[in-house]
Order: structure tokens, then C-alpha cells, then sequence
């Protein structure tokens, strides 16, 4: 027993330095050219920064380590979307203005959101400069996306005239609304209310255009499919493998079913979904599915917007039902 107890110590000693001697500092000239700042500037940020190790901890227990059976109750909710149905009644103007002028239904902006931040409620108390500091320069593993976020905050805070340590956001350094990583406020954030200002924190507007914003420039496809159930055969494996090189032709050709007539040339991608009873239920995403993953690359995740916009969408319907309003028919080609 202690001789095994010293075997462990040993191989976490000899992990941790393995991490140590991994860990080279990121090269500041080339994150400056990257992010076009000073190379001065990112010194000062990096001075004003302060280690948090709880963050790496968060970092390696993620909710999309969970099986879906569990992950979904985290978001699909009786709360989550009844409180998305009034967040689409109360925006429901700037949301179909979203839609007109961007393609993003308006129940994918709210599912997003609702994911995030509750609506806005839970946007995160970290310092983003932290988070950012930490991940990027002590956590060897991602050092290299997120030593660029870093850098990217540096540029945004001084373009939005932000305090940098007076920013809040998640762990991972997303912020507002819609949790945006520095790099996609920088390409993706608009001023979607016309005040002369970006802000994803409290305007509202601006976070539905924003998110909007950033599916369209990630290949949403207006009026088509998300994802579709399927049922599949036993040879479903091999079909992941291929993940966005599968068609539906190669989907029909190896017996899988779907409700609904796939396009036999469109790319598309199997996923299969853990059950509490241990069985396995498998979908079909299409390329918007694809576009909710550039959001967040879990098919965890994508599912988990996909299943709440259907809610939110369905219970807004019951909504205008209910007071007379006539719903026109929402045609998706799949």
C-alpha cells in the first residue's frame, strides 16, 4: 500500500514538472503583431493580472464532460423556458428584426442566451484579464488560443475604453449577453440599436444583433433544417468517424432512417446522445447544427440550444395562439 502511494506521488511529481518544463512563455512580439497592441501594453496587462488556479481546476471538469442524460437537465428546464418565452415576448421586435436583416430565427438567439447567461442574469464574476492571464499563459494545453484571447482583450479594452480589470465574464474569459471571447466581440459585435455604441452587457439589442451577427458570418443557412432525429443501424460508429464529410446519400445507403427526406448531397454529421438507461439517441445535425458548434464545439451543446429554441419557439406559438394571433407557417427545407 505505501509503496503504491509513493508510486502516485511520484508520477504526479514527475506530471507536474513535465507541465513546468512545457510551459514556455507565450512570445509577446508575436502576440503584439497578432493583435496589432504594443508589445508595452501587454506587459502592463500582464502586470495588472493575477493568477487563479481555480480557473485551471474548472477548466479540466467541464459540464460537457457530462453524459447528455445529465447535461440536458442543466438547461432544458421548465424555468429556462418559460423564462425564454418572455425574453422573446419582450424583444420580440429587435428579435424579427434580427431575422430579416441577419436569418438568425429569433428562438436560436434566445436558446443562445438562455444557454449562456439565463437571459442575461449569470454573466460571470471572474475578471476576464485574469481568466484570460491565467489560461493563457499557465495552462499549457490551450496556452495557445487563449494567450491570442488575451492579447485580443487588450486590443478590445482599449478600443471600448474599458478599465481592463474592470471587466467581468466566465472562467474561460467569455463576457456579456451572449458570452463573446474577446476575438468575436472584436469581429462580430454590432451596434444593432444605432446609439453609437457596442455593448453586449446591458443592451440588449446590441446582444441579439451581436449573436445574430456572429451565425451569419459562421454559415447559417436561413430556412433550413438544425438537426433531425435518426435511427440507425449498428454499424452508426463508422458513420461518425466521417463526422462533416458524411452526406445524406451515405446516411440512406447504410439504412438510416429520418423523418423527414434529407438533401442527398448536403454535408452532414451523425451524433449519438448517452440515455439515463444506458441506450444510446442518435440525430442528424445539418450545417446550421455546424454553425451552433462554432458557438461551442460540444454536440452537447448544440443540442442542448437546439431542444430550448424548439420550447421557446413552441411556447411563444401557444402565446399568440392564445390571443388570437394567427401564426404563419415557418417552411424549413431540411
Amino acid at each position: 500500500m505505501r509503496l503504491t502511494k509513493l508510486c502516485k506521488l511520484i508520477g504526479a511529481l514527475t506530471f507536474g514538472a513535465s507541465i513546468a518544463s512545457a510551459q514556455a512563455a507565450p512570445d509577446l512580439n508575436a502576440l503584439a503583431a497578432y493583435a496589432q497592441v504594443s508589445v508595452q501594453d501587454l506587459r502592463a496587462a500582464i502586470a495588472a493580472s493575477t493568477l487563479q488556479p481555480t480557473i485551471i481546476k474548472t477548466m479540466t471538469r467541464p459540464y460537457e464532460s457530462k453524459p447528455w442524460w445529465q447535461y440536458r437537465k442543466l438547461f432544458i428546464t421548465t424555468s429556462r423556458i418559460e423564462a425564454g418565452v418572455q425574453f422573446y415576448l419582450a424583444h420580440e421586435a429587435t428579435l424579427q428584426r434580427a431575422e430579416k436583416e441577419l436569418g438568425v430565427p429569433p428562438e436560436i438567439i434566445c436558446a443562445i442566451i438562455g444557454v449562456e447567461t439565463f437571459y442575461g442574469r449569470n454573466m460571470g464574476t471572474w475578471s476576464v484579464l485574469d481568466a484570460l492571464y491565467t489560461l493563457g499563459f499557465h495552462y499549457p494545453p490551450r496556452e495557445s488560443y487563449f494567450s491570442k484571447e488575451f492579447a485580443n482583450f487588450v486590443k478590445l479594452a482599449q478600443r471600448e475604453n474599458w478599465v481592463l480589470t474592470s471587466v467581468k465574464g466566465s472562467y474561460a474569459g467569455a463576457m456579456g449577453m451572449g458570452q463573446f471571447m474577446p476575438s468575436s466581440y472584436l469581429d462580430y459585435a454590432i451596434d444593432f440599436d444605432g446609439d453609437g455604441k457596442v455593448n453586449l452587457f446591458t443592451d440588449i439589442e446590441d446582444a441579439i444583433g451581436s449573436i445574430a451577427n456572429y451565425f451569419k458570418g459562421h454559415g447559417w443557412q436561413s430556412g433550413h433544417g438544425i438537426y433531425y432525429p435518426a435511427l440507425v443501424p449498428a454499424t452508426g460508429n463508422e458513420l461518425k468517424d466521417l463526422q462533416w464529410d458524411l452526406t445524406g446519400r451515405m446516411l440512406y445507403n447504410a439504412d438510416v432512417s429520418t423523418k423527414v427526406n434529407l438533401s442527398l448531397n448536403e454535408k452532414m454529421r451523425l451524433f449519438s446522445y448517452e440515455l439515463e438507461d444506458g441506450s444510446l439517441s442518435w440525430g442528424v445535425g445539418l450545417e446550421n447544427f455546424h454553425a451552433i458548434m462554432r458557438y461551442n464545439k460540444s454536440p452537447l451543446y448544440a443540442r442542448a440550444v437546439y431542444e430550448l429554441a424548439e420550447f421557446i419557439r413552441i411556447g411563444y406559438n401557444q402565446h399568440q395562439k392564445a390571443l388570437g394571433k394567427v401564426i404563419p407557417p415557418k417552411g424549413r427545407i431540411p
